[in-house]
C-alpha cells in the first residue's frame, strides 16, 4: 500500500493528535487536579488507562480545558509503574525523582538532590515545587505493581499519605482494579486508600468513537464508507482498543482490494489478533460476578444497559464469551423435561437446570437480569408456559376435543391444577392407561415445541457469525 495503516499503532497513545474523546474523564480529573484531590482510575485492561494518564500532562490536552481550567501551575508527572513488582524503595524513589527532574525542565530550576533514591530527597523536591508556585500531580500507571509488591508496606504508604495531607503532592493512580483490592494482606485496611476518589473508566461516548474510526482513515485520504464506519462500531463496540484493531484489518482488506472492501476475512484475523487480549481481560480483569454479566448478556445484541458496556457492547467480545463458556444450543431430553415438569413449582431446582442455557431463557432475561439462582428459575418457568401454550390449538377450549388433549393434559397435570390420575383421565374421558401413554406423548410434544422455540429465538436474535 503506498500509504501505511493509520490503525497499526496499538501502544499506548503519546501523540495528542492520537488521542480521541475522553472528555468526560479529561473533565474531571482536572477539576480534581485544581481542587489537589486525589483520584484512582479503574478500568480494565486495554481500555485506555495508560493512554489517559499519559496525555492528561499534554498541553496540546490540555488547551481543550483552557477555558475551563488554569493548569498552568501545576507540574503533572507521569511515572510507569508496570515492572515495580518486585523493586524496592530506593527504586521507586529514584524513579520518581528522576522524573520530577524530567518533567521540570524548561519550566522552573530546581537543585538536584544529592541522594536521588531516598524519601527525604522526594520530599525536598516537593518543597522546591512548592515554594516555586507549583503544584505537583503524580500520574501512577500500574499501581496495582506497588501495591502488590510486599517491600512496600504499611509505612511506605503511611509516608505517601502524608505527603498528600501537607499539600505536598496529589496523586492519580490507574489500575485493574480499586486499590484496596489489590493489595497484598500486610497493607489491607491501610488508611493511604481512603484518600482516592474512584473514576470507572468504561466505554468512549458514541461521539468519540465514531470519531476515532473515521477520522484517521478520513485524514490520510482514505475514508470508510457510513456502512463500514457502523461495521466496525457493531464488531468492537466502543472499547478503544478493540476499535483501533478492527478498523486495522478492514483498511488493510480494503485497499488491498482496491478501495471495496468485498470479503468477511477482516473479522476472522480481527478476532484472532484480539483472542489473547480477550482471554486476558477474562481471566485477570474481571470478577466471577462481572464475568456471570457478561455470559447472561452474550446472547443478544440489543442490551438497554448493559453492566460492562466496553466490553459487552462488541460482538466479537460477546463472540469470545459465547465460546468462552461454551453457550451453545442446549439438547434437553425428555426426561430432563419430565423431571423439571415434575418440579414446576421449585423456582431453585428449575433455576440451576439446563434451561438457563437456552436463548429462549436469555431473550427473557435480558429484560430483568437475573441475579439468584430464584429469579432465574421464575424465567425458566415461564419459557416452559410458552412451550406449553404453543402447543394451545386456536378456538375455544374443550376438555374433551382430541386437538386439546395435549395442552390440557400438561396444564392440568403440571401448570395449573396438579390432577391426580384417576381426576383427570375422568375430565378428559379416557382411562387412566391411556392417559399414562397420552401423557408421554404431551411431554415428547412438549419437547418439539421446545426445541422449534429455541430455534426459531437462534434465528431471530442476531448473531454474528464469522
Amino acid at each position: 500500500m503506498p500509504y501505511g495503516n493509520p490503525y497499526g499503532e496499538s501502544m499506548n497513545i503519546r501523540e495528542p493528535e492520537r488521542f480521541f474523546g475522553r472528555n468526560e474523564a479529561l473533565d474531571y480529573l482536572y477539576s480534581e487536579i485544581i481542587a489537589r484531590r486525589c483520584v484512582s482510575i479503574v478500568g480494565t485492561r486495554r481500555v485506555g488507562k495508560s493512554s489517559l494518564l499519559r496525555c492528561i500532562s499534554l498541553p496540546a490536552v490540555q488547551q481543550r480545558f483552557a477555558s475551563l481550567y488554569d493548569l498552568d501551575c501545576y507540574l503533572l508527572v507521569y511515572i510507569d509503574l508496570g515492572e515495580f513488582l518486585s523493586k524496592t524503595y530506593d527504586d521507586f524513589f529514584a524513579a520518581v525523582c528522576s522524573q520530577l527532574l524530567q518533567y521540570a525542565k524548561g519550566r522552573l530550576l530546581l537543585d538536584t538532590p544529592q541522594e536521588e533514591h531516598s524519601a527525604d530527597s522526594f520530599c525536598a523536591l516537593l518543597d522546591q515545587i512548592k515554594e516555586r508556585g507549583f503544584h505537583t500531580v503524580l500520574l501512577f500507571d500500574a499501581f496495582h505493581s506497588l501495591t502488590s509488591n510486599t517491600h512496600f508496606d504499611a509505612r511506605f504508604f503511611s509516608f505517601m499519605r502524608a505527603q498528600a495531607n501537607h499539600g505536598r503532592v496529589s496523586y492519580v493512580t490507574a489500575s485493574i482494579t480499586s486499590l484496596d483490592t489489590c493489595c497484598h494482606p500486610y497493607i489491607e485496611g491501610s488508611p493511604f486508600f481512603n484518600i482516592f476518589n474512584v473514576y470507572r473508566l468504561g466505554p468512549l461516548s458514541h461521539d468519540e468513537a465514531l470519531e476515532l474510526i473515521a477520522a484517521p482513515a478520513q485524514a490520510c485520504g482514505r475514508p470508510f464508507t457510513d456502512e463500514e464506519v457502523s461495521q466496525i462500531l457493531s464488531l468492537a463496540g466502543r472499547h478503544p482498543f478493540f476499535i483501533q484493531r478492527v478498523a486495522y484489518f478492514l483498511f488493510q482488506e480494503k485497499w488491498q482490494q482496491n478501495g471495496q472492501q468485498r470479503s468477511r476475512k477482516f473479522k476472522q484475523e480481527a478476532y484472532e489478533d484480539l483472542l489473547p487480549h480477550f482471554k486476558e481481560i477474562w481471566e485477570k480483569s474481571l470478577d466471577a460476578p462481572q464475568r456471570e454479566y457478561l455470559r447472561e448478556e452474550a446472547h443478544w445484541k440489543h442490551v438497554k444497559q448493559r453492566r460492562l458496556p466496553e466490553l459487552g457492547e462488541g460482538a466479537l467480545f460477546r463472540k469470545f464469551v459465547r465460546d468462552a463458556c461454551n453457550l451453545k444450543a442446549v439438547d434437553i431430553t425428555v426426561e430432563l423435561l419430565e423431571e423439571l415438569l415434575k418440579s414446576i413449582n421449585n423456582s431453585r431446582y428449575l433455576g440451576e437446570s439446563e434451561l438457563t442455557h437456552l436463548y429462549l431463557f436469555a431473550v427473557r432475561a435480558q429484560h430483568v437480569m437475573p441475579r439468584t439462582v430464584n429469579e432465574k428459575g421464575v424465567i425458566v418457568r415461564q419459557v416452559l408456559q410458552g412451550a406449553r401454550d404453543y402447543l394451545r390449538p386456536e378456538g375455544e377450549q374443550s376438555d374433551t376435543a382430541p386437538e386439546w388433549q395435549f395442552y390440557n393434559i400438561l396444564n392440568y397435570r403440571y401448570f395449573k391444577d396438579h390432577m391426580r390420575n384417576e381426576m383427570l383421565a375422568d375430565l378428559l374421558g379416557i382411562s387412566v392407561r391411556q392417559l399414562h401413554r397420552e401423557r408421554q406423548l404431551a411431554i415428547e410434544a412438549l419437547h418439539e415445541a421446545l426445541h422449534e422455540m429455541e430455534t426459531i429465538a437462534r434465528e431471530e436474535v442476531e448473531f454474528e457469525g464469522l
